[in-house]
């Protein structure tokens, strides 16, 4: 069977969620790596705790199960570790040691052909190397087989990806879209309550100042910024992905609710800009929003100074602002499905890089991270070409793409030319409906990387000419050139580049 005809299978279960997007009953999903899995029985929250079913967990990263009908215990194996766990027992054994779940395992059927063994959404993040985002609203568990950020893949190598280590571990848990906690006042993730996402918050901001037409955001740590400029009415906004308020900010505060943070930096000396709103517009991961209120359309520069921890968007009458498509209005309840598509793989290295670092690896690393930007938005469905080291064919691709009426099209590659000094980005389309995405992926993502700005070009690319939604292709940089094939392979690089795209699929889609 072809590739995309078994990943149209799996994507058939994400448009069924999509559709329920308004439907009073929420179908749960249990989603590795983009791609959803099939289970008998689906993550469930029961007694206030999110239950997964271990097996078809399990399996799906590289274990062996073997079940005990008679004694009731479950053996999940890797030749590396063995864990035993017994349905109806908190005591399990993980290599010969004692330890306990949160919950005991159960046995879920909701017909006669589908008994599953349930274990604790937790107990997997913890023993099983997987890091796990569940998703509240639509009920569904979205589980990564490396750390959103990190590039590496399972079951792939390091290169492309940073080293591939998780650094802390233990795996991220993370909720969205939380209902209201459980009266028994339980921390798992499955009873409403936000767990702490090590990974939510990467910077701080301290404050706001203005001097010298320049709004100057102070802050400590990883900034990657992406600034907007919007009319009707005109302003700049700012935005700041993974960043929180310093608990020193200068500015009062003003609480909405419960999490919602917003206030106002008032300008009284300059002819346009008038003052500076700021708020916590996005948690898990959180995120912070800043607009430049103005009276008439104004030209900006940003300068992100590391050295200092100085994020400076300098206001000058003589800088053209970039173009963003008007806004309009986004459809009540609406989901979007988004095609992700890591170019080459399997036995299709791509190009070779001077130092013989495949493409193959670099387009995963970068469409893995987008893909974790993304996959927690409601608003999103992605389906991926590839999660792994595989080689769909250009056709798989389209035709994927295609079969699920997929809304947008997004393909990650690295370039590669015969002459070694030839450097930076490119943004191709080939049908004219691709054009004001392609300009959106430009906007945004073509700062991100820092590189040379190269255009937007029109070219007659299978996977950009047979798709029938906007379809483009981000050539990020050049392998061939020594000094990009470096910048490449960074962690920062890959970051910033995955940030810029996953901002313009969100702003092409008016989902910012």
């Amino acid at each position: 069977m072809r590739y995309w005809i078994s990943l149209l299978f799996v994507v058939s279960m994400l448009l069924t969620a999509a559709g329920l997007a308004s439907a009073a009953t929420v179908t749960p999903q249990l989603i590795l790596d983009g791609v959803a899995l099939t289970p008998k029985e689906p993550p469930a929250l029961i007694d206030s705790r999110v239950m997964l079913p271990v097996r078809t967990v399990t399996e799906s990263l590289g274990y062996t199960v073997k079940f005990d009908n008679a004694t009731k215990t479950l053996t999940v194996s890797n030749g590396n570790s063995v864990i035993v766990m017994t349905v109806g027992s908190k005591k399990a054994t993980i290599n010969g040691i004692e330890s306990e779940l949160e919950a005991a395992p159960i046995i879920k059927q909701t017909t006669p052909a589908t008994a599953t063994t349930m274990v604790p959404l937790i107990f997997v993040k913890d023993n099983f190397g997987a890091d796990i985002v569940w998703d509240n609203k639509t009920k569904s568990a979205f589980i990564y087989t490396s750390k959103p950020g990190s590039g590496g893949s399972s079951g792939g190598t390091s290169e492309g990806g940073g080293n591939g280590d998780s650094a802390s571990g233990g795996g991220m848990i993370g909720v969205v879209d939380e209902d209201p906690p459980a009266t028994d006042g339980s921390t798992d993730a499955g009873n409403g309550t936000t767990v702490t996402d090590p990974y939510t918050s990467l910077a701080y901001i301290h404050g706001i100042r203005f001097e010298n037409e320049t709004v100057i955001l102070s802050y400590e740590g990883t900034v990657q910024p992406v600034v907007t400029s919007l009319t009707g009415p005109d302003r700049i906004v700012v935005d700041v992905p993974k960043s929180d308020f310093a608990s020193d900010f200068a500015q009062n505060l003003v609480v909405n609710g419960t999490t919602a943070k917003s206030g106002a930096y008032p300008i009284a000396s300059h002819p346009v800009l008038t003052q500076v709103r700021y708020s916590l517009f996005q948690t898990n991961p959180n995120a912070l929003r800043f607009v430049l209120d103005l009276s008439s359309a104004y030209g900006y520069e940003v300068q992100n100074d590391t050295s200092a921890g100085e994020l400076r968007i300098k206001l000058s009458a003589d800088a053209v602002p970039p173009v963003t498509p008007p806004p309009t209005d986004t459809p009540q309840n609406k989901v979007y499905t988004v095609v992700l598509d890591a170019g080459h793989g399997g036995s299709d290295s791509g190009a070779i890089g001077v130092s013989g670092k495949y493409e193959k690896n670099f387009n995963l690393a970068i469409i893995l991270k987008v893909q974790a930007l993304l996959a927690t938005d409601p608003r999103i469905k992605i389906v991926m070409t590839r999660s792994g080291d595989t080689f769909p064919s250009l056709s798989d691709r389209y035709n994927l793409a295609n079969s699920i009426k997929a809304d947008l099209f997004l393909s990650v590659h690295a370039n590669s030319n015969t002459k070694n000094t030839v450097s930076g980005t490119e943004v191709y389309y080939t049908r004219a409906d691709s054009l004001a995405f392609a300009n959106v992926v430009k906007q945004y993502a073509t700062p991100a990387t820092g590189l040379t700005d190269r255009g937007v070009i029109q070219k007659s690319l299978a996977v950009t000419r047979e798709t029938k939604m906007p379809a483009v292709l981000f050539e990020a940089g050049y392998l061939s050139n020594a000094t990009e094939e470096k910048k490449l392979f960074t962690e920062d690089f890959q970051n910033r580049t995955a940030a810029g795209l996953a901002a313009a699929v969100k702003a092409y889609l008016k989902l910012a």
